[in-house]
């Protein structure tokens, strides 16, 4: 097992697409590409060059660009960035769907048997399922998946996202295109994989229940509007939008947690991040919401934001055997906390460049994240971070 990244910051598609998937093209065969631009970049240029490869691949946008560090490189909002996976040993397929075709749960359910197909083993669970997701409905395809696969398989990635909320992300492989289509990938390595899915989100003591609530409106906290209840144990962080309007960006270091109790005891937390005041007082979140379940308010900073991304890496590689030396990170980071955290990006990225020295780490910024604590479950989330550590 091996990885090799690559990128560029050339503003011209094509000018980007030579230099990084030109270098992609010119190396040995590979097994698997994962790819993440700026929704800026022309998507039938960058497909053209990536089939041209020959290799399995899926590419998808990422906010205000994506994330690439190794012993050479420390880039926040690289333009296009690869990361190339080569492992004879292994097994590697991809599958996608277009959920404007059919329904988010069939559509999943789809790609992910594909996907099998292509890596020459439909009946053999995989080590990880990495996918891209469109925004809107992630859980029922993570349902389809599971309707394949089960429960056991680990499922990891991210939901595509532009750089202005407007529905102009895209997600791609040599199969379909589109700001609907659903693209994933089966990983079978010859090594293991260290993953970890975490929040960096405190708890605080304020618990809410969602007393009435229907998919991803809430519309109660404790039998009052949802948005007067969270303003209020906010101290007016919404005040100005109680009447209705857009809060995503108020709202990114105060989301509601789902608490998820693991076998010891310890509580993990599912975030879900309130985007919108809506006319009958109720917030539209990212995710999911069961009418009676339990909410806690969370608590963040940028410094726990940027803390987080070291944190999550580490947990990943000590998940590895002892005798596997980590060869590369595919890394999750949330749109909503990259675009709070600003240019504290930076520093942030020359440190993992200085802890995980000659460590390729290749990272998207997204509209949801989808990963596994370690009760077993894979689940869908808000604000969240993971990384899937590759070894030999």
């Amino acid at each position: 097992m091996r990885i090799k990244t690559y990128s560029s910051d050339e503003k011209d598609t094509l000018a980007a697409a030579k230099e990084a998937c030109g270098a992609l093209q010119n190396d040995e065969p590979t097994s698997l590409v994962i790819a993440f631009t700026n929704a800026e970049h022309d998507a039938s240029t960058l497909v053209a060059s990536l089939n041209e490869s020959g290799a399995p691949y899926l590419l998808a946008t990422s906010c205000l660009g994506s994330l690439l560090c190794d012993e050479s490189r420390a880039q926040a909002d690289a333009g296009l960035s690869v990361l190339s996976i080569f492992d004879e040993a292994g097994a590697f397929g991809v599958g996608s769907a277009d959920c404007s075709e059919t329904d988010a749960f069939s559509a999943g359910a789809s790609a992910l048997e594909n996907a099998l197909m292509s890596a020459g083993r439909p009946f053999e669970s995989p080590s990880l399922i990495w996918c891209a997701l469109p925004p809107g409905e992630e859980e029922a395809i993570l349902n389809g998946f599971t309707s394949v696969v089960g429960e056991q398989v680990p499922i990891f990635g991210g939901s595509a996202a532009d750089n202005t909320v407007e529905g102009n992300w895209y997600i791609s492989t040599s199969s379909h295109s589109g700001a609907n289509c659903l693209a994933v990938a089966v990983m079978y390595p010859s090594s293991p994989l260290g993953l970890s899915y975490s929040s960096g989100y405190k708890p605080t003591e304020t618990v809410f229940k969602a007393s009435s609530a229907q998919n991803r409106h809430i519309l109660e906290l404790d039998g009052v509007s949802a948005a007067k209840a969270y303003n209020e144990a906010t101290n007016g962080l919404i005040a100005k939008e109680l009447a209705g309007g857009q809060i995503l960006g108020l709202t990114s270091t105060a989301p509601l947690g789902k608490p998820v109790q693991l076998e010891n005891g310890a509580l993990n937390y599912l975030l879900c991040h309130p985007d919108e005041v809506c006319s009958d007082g109720g917030l539209n979140v990212f995710s999911e919401v069961i009418e009676g379940e339990e909410l806690v308010l969370m608590e963040g900073s940028i410094a726990s934001l940027t803390a987080r991304a070291e944190r999550v890496i580490n947990n990943a590689i000590m998940l590895l055997p002892d005798d596997s030396k980590p060869v590369g990170v595919l890394l999750v980071y949330c749109a909503g906390c990259r675009l709070t955290v600003g240019d504290e990006i930076h520093p942030m990225l020359t440190s993992l460049q200085e802890k995980f020295e000659s460590l390729p780490i290749c990272g998207t910024y997204t509209f949801g994240e989808q990963g596994r604590f370690l009760d077993g479950k894979s689940r869908h989330g808000n604000l969240m971070i993971s990384a899937v550590v590759f070894s030999q």
